[in-house]
């Protein structure tokens, strides 16, 4: 129903803060159900507080489109990193699994807990708990996030009669028999995410949805340590109690399995966690790291939109950043521009060296030879000598001065290369001796074949 983009709140006095922005999709923008959905989120994640829970900062519309700003968080989810563990034939440690899930579960407590601003329990139930939903950010902390089919007493939206929401998967029976869902729905996700995670398998899977709705509904669950022996059996009860099928039967609350989970394997330190979900995600990592480098220095190409204050005064500005491959192409592109642009100088430069030395003069028609007309000194000529013959000799000419260059344009802050005015005519010939005022043809060959221009010849 949304994507997720990077983001950057900027306010007065220079404050500024990065947030990840969840923003409806266009098509969607315009259904009310969607949008309720989308605001019902944010006005339930907004009563949560709790370091397991991913804060919901505020909801935005602006120009017809809804924008949900939280937290950023950097991290990865925890489907991302089962995916990458199974790509190195690793399984995530023992330690790590139960202290992210303990986290989690104590994160679901709080929700479950949440009140209204008079007290009253707003009974809200995830139902949506799944490897997807669950945060682990670098700083080994694990939470929960996307209250987007949350079902809360006094909420705005209600849910159509045998509409399922979620992924059937880690639906539990009541869910999938359109039976009155409670806290405990939440505590059988989290078991069967507990129970993938440590075993790195599919609890229900099938072809279809009708083949996964029967395994949840009859399949007999096995411990995971069936599948790896090494996980403690204390661990093993904590999980199938979860997964009991009478809602009855499972752990009364979120907490209280959690505990049980604490108690039952040991558990890893966040830093321990953090540096394991830095190694596992360093590419990926470093990538969404350039994109928060990108749109902290506000080099990104960006969708901007204002968010209006509760008086009706400006208030954040709000930032939205391009995908990662669009970055890499603004990057090619920003390249390119810099290599042109160095270019252009360069050629600016040397403009500006030679305006300050003087400007180039057009040859005579008849001579293939340019002659720099401000240099006071001789300049080397290389004569035209036959194909075959030895190395040419050189000789040389005086050039003539030449006219005051034109004063710069007080418009212009780079010299510009201009062609100089025309020269006055030379002054006619002094006579030259009969043997040498032939110039049919205008040279010379002398005894080794070289060719000697005569100098009247080529004025």
């Amino acid at each position: 129903m949304a994507t997720v983009h990077l983001g950057r709140l900027v306010g007065p006095g220079g404050f500024g803060r990065t947030v990840a922005i969840k923003r409806l999709h266009p098509h969607l923008a315009k259904e009310p159900e969607f949008v309720t959905m989308l605001t019902d989120e944010a006005r339930v994640a907004g009563r949560i507080g709790h370091p397991n829970i991913v804060p919901t900062l505020d909801i935005v519309a602006s120009e017809g489109e809804l924008f949900l700003v939280m937290e950023y968080v950097p991290g990865l989810t925890l489907s991302a990193l089962m995916k990458r563990a199974a790509s190195h034939s690793e399984r995530i440690p023992i330690p790590i699994v139960t202290t992210i899930m303990a986290g989690v579960l104590h994160g679901l407590h709080a929700v479950h807990e949440a009140r209204d601003e008079r007290g009253h329990h707003l009974e809200v139930v995830h139902r949506d708990v799944s490897p997807q939903n669950i945060l682990v950010g670098t700083d080994g902390v694990a939470r929960v996030l996307d209250f987007g089919i949350a079902k809360a007493a006094g909420r705005v939206h209600t849910t159509r009669d045998g509409q399922l929401k979620g992924k059937l998967g880690y639906m539990s029976p009541e869910q999938l028999a359109a039976a009155p869902v409670d806290r405990r729905t939440d505590i059988y996700a989290a078991s069967v995410v507990l129970w993938e995670v440590l075993t790195g398998e599919r609890l229900f899977e099938g072809d279809d949805a009708a083949a996964v709705f029967g395994n949840v509904m009859q399949k007999k669950v096995v411990a995971p340590s069936s599948v790896y022996p090494d996980i403690p059996a204390e661990l093993d009860a904590a999980i199938l109690r979860g997964l009991e099928r009478e809602p009855s039967r499972r752990h009364a609350h979120a907490r209280d399995m959690a505990i049980a989970i604490e108690n039952a394997a040991p558990l890893a330190r966040a830093s321990e966690i953090g540096e394991w979900v830095q190694m596992i995600g360093d590419d990926l990592l470093r990538e969404r790291a350039l994109l928060v480098a990108d749109i902290e220095g506000h080099k990104s190409r960006a969708i901007t939109a204002v968010l209006a204050k509760g008086d009706g005064t400006d208030g954040f500005l709000l930032t939205i950043l391009d995908t990662p491959a669009g970055l890499r192409r603004r990057r090619r592109r920003t390249a390119t521009v810099l290599v042109l642009g160095a270019l252009m100088l360069a050629l600016a430069s040397v403009s500006a060296v030679v305006a300050a030395r003087g400007t180039w003069r057009a040859p005579p028609a008849n001579t293939s030879t340019v002659v720099l007309a401000d240099t006071p000194t001789p300049v080397t000529i290389t004569p035209v000598r036959d194909l075959g013959t030895a190395a040419p000799t050189s000789s040389t000419i005086d050039v003539v001065p030449p006219d005051p260059p034109p004063p710069p344009s007080a418009s212009s802050p780079i010299a510009i290369v201009k062609t100089a005015k025309p020269r006055p005519p030379p002054p006619p010939p002094k006579p030259a001796p009969a043997r040498e005022s032939n110039c049919n043809p205008p040279f010379t060959i002398d005894e080794q074949g070289f060719k000697h221009y005569k100098l009247h010849c080529l004025k």
